[in-house]
């Protein structure tokens, strides 16, 4: 078992990479190689809750790894149809450090450190600071699965954010036929045909804190506060791998019980709204050398 390809137990990176989703875009890191990743993920509209508006998404990412450090930066575009937008756009900015290996033939760990930033238009990392630390414990049996165990923090600006690391895995990504993980915050299953083709099924956790600027005339009481999404996400892909350093994701997925919390400067929460379920798209193209 191959414990640098475990945290794809905690995978679906392509929907969003800070946060929760940082445990897999880091630990997943082919430790040594030279990766590129580009994403782009699209929402449909969805209502928000008790008004006669909407809330449509647009996002952009890019990440870079080599050795032990992985660079993440991602921007979304929102439009709220019907309401005075509070904001346009939110970006995120990280640099991720990891290190995984062996205690004992069966023993494995998986420690990291994600170092970001997630603000709105005013980069001030007094403000828009999120830390992410995060530890993993893995054995492996005989017949190859692995079960882990661990923790993740996010430390920022307005509500801390702590999640477990749970769950089993079977199989690497490269492998033909079935492998995958049930797990939480993320689950993922693979069924690989061939070299080049590969679908697969994945479930994800979102929670991230922006800070947002303090322009008090357009956000009100929302000015130089956080908006901190949670939500969850389900999601069907196919992956073709033409070559062996590029392969290329397109998939769908669906948000659901998504949440906005605002909160001001002094981390209470003030205000928050809802969404209706809603669907979207998403490509990947990624090379490694």
């Amino acid at each position: 078992m191959n414990y640098k390809k475990m945290a794809a137990a905690v995978a679906l990176g392509s929907l969003t990479l800070l946060g929760a989703s940082a445990l897999s875009s880091a630990q997943a890191a082919n430790v040594g190689g030279l990766r590129f990743n580009a994403n782009y993920t699209g929402t449909g509209e969805a209502d928000i809750k008790g008004s006669n508006e909407s809330l449509q998404t647009n996002t952009f990412t890019f990440d870079a790894s080599y050795a032990f450090a992985t660079f993440i930066y991602s921007h979304t575009e929102y439009d709220f149809s019907g309401y005075d937008d509070p904001f346009d756009s939110l970006d995120k900015v990280a640099i991720d450090l990891h290190h995984n290996g062996y205690i004992s033939s069966n023993l494995a760990y998986g420690v990291g450190l994600t170092l970001g930033a997630l603000y709105e238009e005013d980069f001030d990392i007094g403000d828009s600071y999120n830390v992410s630390p995060r530890a993993v414990l893995g054995w492996t049996f005989k017949n190859g699965m692995t079960a882990f165990l661990g923790a993740f923090a996010n430390l920022n600006g307005a509500d801390n954010v702590y999640l477990p690391i749970v769950g089993l895995k079977l199989g690497d990504d490269s492998d033909h036929g079935w492998m995958g993980s049930i797990a939480y915050p993320a689950t993922m299953v693979q069924y690989r045909f061939n070299d080049w083709l590969a679908v697969g099924a994945n479930f994800m956790t979102v929670r991230d804190t922006y800070h947002l600027d303090d322009d008090w005339d357009r956000k009100g009481d929302w000015a130089d506060g956080y908006l901190r999404e949670e939500s969850y996400g389900a999601g069907l892909s196919a992956t073709l791998s033409p070559m062996k350093m590029f392969k290329v994701t397109a998939g769908v997925f669906s948000y659901f019980d998504r949440e906005f919390k605002v909160y001001n400067s002094s981390g209470d929460e003030i205000d928050s709204f809802e969404t209706d379920n809603t669907w979207g798209g998403y490509l990947r193209a990624g090379f490694s050398f």
